[in-house]
């Protein structure tokens, strides 16, 4: 029988763990079917290692990218590559995509959890998810932190919210045609509870 998430980030101190954020159940529900057929899968904020290490673990299959703004080459692991990217440049998230794959079946927000990382990752990494793709945004207990958000951006978590009251994304950190791409390709939009933090679960049509 295959190790669970929870049994796996053991081994790896990771925080997503019941230890603290208590995410690792959520991500069950809906990772679970990719454990044998994962194609491609980036984790964007990578801390120490230690998630990229679970999830490598976790899926059987498949191509994983980690990337963070700070040089963490040293983690070294099978089909797994690791980049240096500034989440807040779109350019360097294209630069990220042009040197990986252009189609993901997972993207994991993990980066600094700042409003406008947030909502350009978003904006920028959507297109490149599969029809059925899940796009995930940790932590968003940051949403309306005066710490993580610049003068004039909108709350991420607010911003949620709202899509799932009007179909309309709102953001301030976006193009228009980033938002029009954004409504027109959002099926599902889903906002778990972890023990210390919101996480959102954004699939694609």
């Amino acid at each position: 029988m295959k190790n669970s998430l929870e049994e796996i980030s053991k081994q790896y101190k990771s925080d997503k763990g019941a230890v603290y954020h208590n995410y690792l159940e959520i991500y069950e529900k809906y990772f679970s079917k990719y454990r044998t057929t994962l194609e491609n899968f980036l984790e964007i904020g990578l801390w120490e290692g230690d998630s990229i290490r679970m999830w490598r673990d976790y899926f059987n299959v498949g191509n994983l990218v980690g990337a963070d703004i700070l040089d963490l080459s040293h983690v070294v692991l099978a089909n797994t590559q690791i980049h240096i990217c500034d989440q807040s440049d779109r350019e360097q998230l294209e630069d990220l995509i042009s040197k990986t794959f252009n189609q993901f079946d997972i993207i994991i927000d993990d980066g600094g959890h700042m409003m406008h990382q947030q909502q350009i990752t978003l904006a920028t990494m959507f297109k490149y998810l599969k029809p059925g793709g899940v796009f995930v945004i940790e932590d968003l207990h940051t949403s309306g932190h005066p710490s993580y958000t610049r003068p004039g951006d909108s709350s991420t978590l607010e911003m949620l919210h709202n899509f799932n009251r009007t179909r309309e994304i709102v953001s301030s950190c976006m193009s228009q045609n980033e938002i029009e791409y954004l409504n027109a390709n959002i099926k599902d939009l889903n906002i778990e509870s972890g023990n210390v933090s919101p996480i959102a679960f954004i699939t694609k049509k």
